[in-house]
């Protein structure tokens, strides 16, 4: 039997579930919360683990991938 994977782990082999955009966009939020600015200067595994699920989860939400503005025909700038 495999030991539990830790939070840091699930983010390197994807192993969390998006799922809906509501419930994506208030995990970040909390997980926001409990970090602080200065947890990445010098964080415990706890908070490592959370800055790897939050990277994670604002890397595969697809609602938050940028618009290519040659896309839209916006390639020149007044």
């Amino acid at each position: 039997m495999g030991k539990e994977l830790t939070l840091f782990d699930k983010a390197l082999v994807g192993d969390f579930e998006i799922g809906d955009i509501h419930y994506n966009i208030n995990r970040c939020k909390e997980i926001s919360r409990e970090l602080k600015i200065l947890d990445i200067i010098d964080p415990s595994s706890r908070k490592m683990g959370l800055m790897s699920e939050l990277l994670y989860r604002v890397q595969n939400m697809p609602e938050l991938h940028l618009v290519e503005f040659d896309d839209i025909g916006l390639t020149e700038i007044n």
